[in-house]
C-alpha cells in the first residue's frame, strides 16, 4: 500500500511539474518579447532551465517568488549557458549576471546573487542582454510581473 500511495504521489508530482511548465507568459525587454515558461514551485525552480536542452533567442523562463529577496542561482546540470536577470517588485532590473556557462560535477558550482533584492528572475539565452542592450535599471513589461501574480 505505501509503495501504491509514493507513486501516486510521484505522478501528481510529474502531472504538477508538467501542468507548470506549460503556462507561459509574455516579457518584453531590450525591445524584444520572450516567451517565457513559468516557475513558481520549490521543485521546479530548483530544475529551472536544466530540463531544457536549449532555448531559442524569443525563450525564457521567469521565476517568481512569493516575496521579494536577494536569489541565488547557479549552473549545476544546464546543458547551455545563459543570461539571468533579477527583477524587483516595480519590474526594474537590479541585476544581470551574462554568459554564464553551464556547471561541470568536477568543479564547484558558483552561486550568483544580486545586492537587492529582486521578486522575479527571467533566464535568457546567452548574450541576449548585450545583443539587445538590456541593462540594470531598465524596465520589463510583462502582465504576469504588472499584476503582482505569484
Amino acid at each position: 500500500m505505501l509503495l501504491s500511495s509514493i507513486a501516486y504521489i510521484e505522478i501528481e508530482s510529474a502531472q504538477t511539474q508538467q501542468q507548470e511548465q506549460n503556462k507561459t507568459a509574455l516579457v518584453s525587454l531590450g525591445g524584444v518579447n520572450v516567451t517565457a515558461s513559468l516557475s513558481t514551485t520549490p521543485d521546479s525552480q530548483s530544475k529551472g532551465l536544466s530540463i531544457k536542452d536549449s532555448l531559442n533567442e524569443n525563450e525564457g523562463m521567469l521565476f517568481i517568488f512569493e516575496s521579494p529577496q536577494k536569489y541565488s542561482f547557479w549552473m549545476k546540470d544546464m546543458k547551455f549557458p545563459i543570461d539571468i536577470i533579477w527583477i524587483n517588485s516595480t519590474g526594474k532590473i537590479v541585476h544581470i549576471e551574462k554568459n554564464l556557462s553551464p556547471c561541470y560535477l568536477l568543479l564547484p558550482c558558483p552561486s550568483y546573487a544580486p545586492n537587492n533584492d529582486s521578486l522575479y528572475v527571467l533566464e535568457v539565452v546567452s548574450n541576449f542582454t548585450n545583443k539587445f542592450g538590456v541593462s540594470v535599471g531598465d524596465s520589463v513589461e510583462s502582465e504576469i510581473i504588472k499584476r503582482g501574480q505569484h
